[in-house]
This record gives structure tokens, sequence and C-alpha cells, in this order.
């Protein structure tokens, strides 16, 4: 009985090893040799200094600034009282925000993404706040539209759904704009 027992815990810690251990170093291997930017987290550096990453939303409420999603994580449901409290209070903020601004606010502005860290909006995100930009920092509209559009992603590169843009590339995009342009 002993010895049919150590078998099936040798047994065990065998193909443990191999789907634990094995598995998960081919695997890690795999993607830093064939995707490595994607492996490290598609981090961004600016004069040898971390400033961010593409694939992790930054918050910020500068208006001089792209503002991304809200940075919460919600269970609630959409028809709930209390998400649509939330929601509310976000486009009262958002009209605070830019009083000159009378269009509706795109609800990606207004809502959580599913894990709270999204680093995109909408194409109509970036346009909604594209006037309020321009303003702050003394740029033509032109010249917002232009960077966002830099920005903006395929729809091919978001696996056939709508364009979008990456807030934190698309803000680090603007500072060195409106750094080069002072």
């Amino acid at each position: 009985m002993f010895k049919v027992i150590c078998g099936q815990a040798g047994r065990l810690l065998l193909i443990l090893s191999a789907c634990a251990v094995l598995y998960t170093g081919v695997s890690t291997l795999l993607v830093q040799v064939l995707l490595p930017t994607q492996a490290q987290g598609r981090l961004i550096m600016k004069n040898n200094h971390l400033v961010g990453s593409a694939l992790v939303g930054q918050t910020t409420t500068n208006p001089a600034l792209f503002i991304g999603r809200p940075t919460v994580v919600s269970n609630l449901s959409a028809v709930s009282a209390a998400e649509k409290q939330a929601v509310a209070k976000r486009v009262t903020w958002w009209h605070q925000l830019d009083p000159h601004n009378q269009q509706a606010v795109p609800v990606d502005l207004v809502t959580g993404s599913a894990g709270g860290t999204d680093p995109y909006i909408s194409l109509a995100g970036a346009n909604y706040q594209q006037q309020r930009v321009a303003r702050a920092n003394h740029l033509s509209l032109a010249t917002v539209n232009q960077l966002i559009a830099a920005q903006t992603t395929s729809v091919f590169a978001n696996w056939f759904g709508e364009p979008a843009v990456n807030v934190v590339t698309l803000n680090i995009a603007f500072q060195q704009l409106v750094a080069q342009t002072k």
C-alpha cells in the first residue's frame, strides 16, 4: 500500500511540475522572444525614465490633458439606482470641468471598465474633450485633431471593434507637442 501511495505521489509531482513549471517557463520564453514589447507590459520610457504603460490607464483630472475612463469597478447593474446616481455625478463633473461644452458626455467617460484601468476611450470620448484641451494649451483644433488621429487605433487592431484612443500615449504625445511649441 505504501509503495502505491508513493508511486502515485511521484506521478502527481511529475505532472504538477510539467504543468506548472515547464508549461509556464516555455510559454514565458516564447512570449519574451516573439512579443517582447507586450511581454514587458508595453512600458513607455522617456529620457530613460518610466512614464507609464500603454496597457494601464492613468488617472488625471488636469483640464489641459485628455482624461480617461473613471478608475472604478462596479458590479452594479446599469439600471440600478446607485449606478445611475454615480453616472449622473460623473456627467455633472464633466459639465463643470468644461462648461462651454454642451454636447452629451460619451458613455465611456462616465462608466468604469471591467478592470477599472482601461487606457482606452472611444473616439467620441476624445473628440468630446478636444476643444477644452485645445483652449487650455492655446493650440488649434486642427493640431489637436491630428494628434488624436495619430493615437487612434485601427478597427483591425481592436479585433474588428470600434476605433479607440489610448489616453496614456495620447497625453504623452500631447505633452511632447506642447513642450516643442513653447
